[in-house]
């Protein structure tokens, strides 16, 4: 039976915007992604806040701010109380993003849209789940089935697969085909073969982010970004690359890395964020969530490749102060709006006398309206006009690689900065604390007599019952005589017990077997000295990749100790005049428009959704594909808050099989499914209203009826058919299956593809024969 499907962007749809999105199938409503920008204006959550109450289930997609930024705060302040799943990964890195996030706005303003607690109550709501695992969703989901599928770009970065009855409805967002140093690429596209589970869904849902660019060849991109680095860093300069802080973090970082350790650089190397520690250990141990390249060499070599060699991770800026010279620097974050990034571009690339030129790499074009996307947008345009001059894009014959440039600009910032307190204010910041203290104090001494008293006073008792804490006791109000209702009378007669305050009943602690055991009590005092060390050098600087030099304890704290000096938020509308030397690396790990146009006509959706993307870029996907033969005419382009209706045009009856139907008819499977040709004739029962089906009367002559061919031919499957009979059949190239090296079979239209494949096929025996 056919579902009635809806699609409704809550946001990111025509423009660049956090994605978030509603999907409904039938009763159910699924949260597609629910993302943020980094400004974390409420205002911005309009949308949501109207349907959060009625959200059904969450499928996170990716562990960035633009994916899943919105949901702590969904949960615990719009009222989101439903199941959400994504990967391992996911839920590591997008801890750690948020995480980062929150220690970066408390860095620079008084940040009280949602706090540390919220985000790890969200997180561990979070149910987790592996590639292609299928799950079925309990409750009012019943009867829907998801799948998550690698989609790259992201560790644990994942496309969705949604299915009911015979609805299969495809979330693909942000993915990459590419194979990169740490991720292999989408399975929706592997080997230049779509994955069978993908292919021909009854609607497919996917972005047009990058369907206006096409990239230049990969080892371009990085040498050049190599080579602007290096001179930089022999001309006394320094380089800043703004990035996120749990997601393409790690192929950069790892790049970098790689480079310096093949090179022997002697600068130094630093990943600069607020839980880098962290973000390098989740890496070491996922990494069955990575490339095959990079898994197979660990087992071969036993080398984690994210045992740094030469980067150094910080998670305070004055750690830089330990490094001095020319430095490279990965910091977050990408939007140059907030982080170390921000607080570093303003120190490195303002205009100051004598100051060497420092370089600042973007390596994503980040939201509209940022920092970082002004100073790409002003890249780009002065970067075509010297392409235009030096070789128009009539002469050329690939992307080229667009070169740095000398940026000298003013721009107009607002400056948050945190510092310390000064004369009066720092005077009755004091009387206050000398207050609070003095009042802490007398409170704590009061609860101390208190439970001196109660002590010198208590009998011992081997009753095992729960200690109240004294806090508990001051707070909680008693009547005289209270009568305990724990004790019950039992076979011996006992004593009346009543609760007289202040009375605290006390136990030892102690498990079934006598006296718990304290294993300090039992350390040697060398192996103590040794824990007080290692703990002393947690947090101290820079990791240089060596465990026994740094090591880490995950059960610290995720963010370092706040300063406890007196400190007071101010904000300031400065002009801010920038002097660098400017450039764009595509680092963002995403597929192209080439490649998307070159994917979607393989995966043959029976409709199209695009969203996420500029006005121009979404128009530029659809137009692309309309004007494809054999592809779906059915593409839609929806605004945020347009309702889309998807559901399949089907009319759909309802008949009742007799019992002799039934036991004539020959099931032939199909995935989950048996089918059946059926032929009969239709009656009405005088007491139904439900028309019945019967077999044919035995007289009427039985009709020829020709073969039909049901589902969609996959290559895979022709190619162990051919196989079975003794070809040879191999894929070559895109979508092509080779036949003993003399026949190359290709998809073709629905309507002559069961016709063509079955020419095919029997030209190939007669060839073998």
């Amino acid at each position: 039976m056919t579902s009635y499907i809806k699609f409704t962007p809550i946001s990111g749809a025509k423009n660049e915007e956090a994605l978030c999105y509603l999907l409904e199938i039938d009763e159910v409503k699924i949260l597609l992604d629910c993302g943020w920008s980094d400004t974390f204006h409420v205002d911005d959550l309009t949308h949501l806040k109207k349907i959060a109450k009625q959200i059904d289930a969450v499928l996170i997609s990716h562990s960035d701010v633009s994916h899943l930024g919105a949901y702590p705060y969904a949960r615990s302040y719009l009222g989101m109380a439903c199941p959400v799943y994504s990967t391992v990964p996911v839920v590591n890195m997008g801890k750690m993003c948020l995480y980062d996030m929150y220690q970066s706005k408390t860095n620079e303003m008084n940040f009280n849209t949602f706090t540390l607690e919220d985000v790890d109550n969200a997180f561990d709501k979070i149910t987790s789940l592996r590639y292609s695992q299928p799950y079925a969703l309990p409750g009012k989901c019943s009867g829907i089935t998801i799948t998550a599928y690698a989609a790259a770009h992201t560790i644990g970065g994942t496309i969705w697969k949604i299915k009911q009855d015979t609805d299969e409805i495809v979330y693909a967002v942000d993915f990459n085909h590419r194979k990169e140093r740490h991720l292999d690429g989408t399975v929706l596209h592997s080997g230049g073969v779509v994955l069978d589970a993908l292919t021909r869904p009854s609607l497919l849902i996917t972005d047009a982010l990058n369907a206006a660019v096409i990239h230049p060849a990969r080892k371009d991109r990085y040498a050049a970004m190599f080579e602007t680095m290096e001179n930089t860093l022999h001309n006394s300069g320094s380089v800043l690359l703004p990035t996120d802080s749990s997601a393409r973090v790690l192929e950069l970082s790892f790049l970098l890395d790689q480079h310096w350790t093949t090179h022997q650089l002697p600068f130094p190397l630093i990943m600069l964020t607020n839980t880098s520690y962290h973000t390098a250990h989740f890496a070491k141990i996922m990494l069955e969530w990575m490339g095959d390249d990079l898994t197979k060499h660990f087992s071969q070599t036993r080398e984690n490749p994210f045992e740094f060699k030469y980067l150094r991770l910080c998670h305070k800026i004055e750690d830089l102060e330990q490094y001095p010279g020319p430095k490279v620097v990965i910091a977050s974050h990408t939007s140059l709006e907030t982080g170390f990034a921000r607080e570093l571009f303003l120190r490195w690339m303002e205009r100051v006398p004598g100051q060497v030129t420092n370089t600042l790499i973007l390596t994503d074009r980040s939201s509209p309206g940022s920092l970082a996307r002004t100073l790409y947008e002003d890249w780009d345009e002065k970067t075509n006009v010297i392409l235009e001059t030096d070789a128009p894009s009539s002469t050329r014959t690939k992307a080229p690689v667009k070169p740095a440039i000398e940026y000298d600009a003013s721009h107009h910032l607002t400056v948050f900065r945190r510092v310390p307190l000064e004369g009066v204010e720092l005077q009755e910041h004091e009387a206050v604390q000398r207050a609070q203290a003095e009042r802490e104090a007398a409170q704590a001494a009061m609860i101390a007599r208190s439970k001196t008293i109660i002590e010198d006073e208590s009998d011992a008792s081997d009753i095992d019952e729960a200690d109240d804490t004294m806090e508990d006791l001051m707070t909680t109000q008693y009547d005289l005589y209270v009568r305990d209702a724990g004790r019950s009378g039992g076979f011996f007669k006992q004593a009346q017990s009543y609760r007289m305050f202040p009375y605290l009943e006390k136990r030892k602690k102690i498990d079934d077997y006598g006296e718990a055991i304290q294993v300090e009590h039992y350390m040697k005092d060398s192996d103590l000295d040794r824990i007080q060390t290692e703990r002393q050098l947690v947090g101290e600087g820079a990791n240089f990749g060596k465990e026994e030099e740094t090591p880490m304890d995950i059960q610290e704290p995720l963010l370092p100790g706040r300063d406890q000096t007196p400190t007071k938020y101010i904000r300031n509308e400065q002009d801010v005049q920038v002097h660098c030397l400017l450039r764009y690396v595509d680092l963002e790990g995403l597929s192209d428009g080439r490649s998307m146009k070159t994917i979607l006509p393989q995966i043959a959706p029976r409709k199209l959704i695009i969203i996420h993307g500029t006005k121009a870029s979404t128009d530029d996907l659809a137009q692309a594909c309309q004007s494809m033969d054999h592809f779906t005419k059915e593409i839609f382009t929806p605004s945020v808050g347009e309702v889309l209706n998807v559901s399949a045009a089907t009319n759909i009856y309802r008949v009742k099989l007799t019992d002799a139907l039934v036991s004539s008819l020959q099931f032939s499977k199909l995935d989950d499914y048996e089918l059946a040709r059926v032929s009969g004739r239709i009656h009405f029962p005088e007491d139904s209203t439900t028309p019945s089906l019967d077999v044919s009367v035995s007289g009427e002559p039985t009709k020829w009826e020709p073969s039909v061919f049901v589902g969609d031919v996959r290559l895979t499957e022709f190619k162990r058919l051919l196989q079975a009979e003794g070809i040879s059949a191999e894929f070559k190239g895109e979508g092509m299956l080779v036949c003993n090296d003399q026949l190359a079979v290709r998809k073709v239209s629905n309507r002559d593809r069961h016709q063509v494949l079955m020419n095919v096929y029997r030209r190939a025996l007669d060839s073998c024969s």
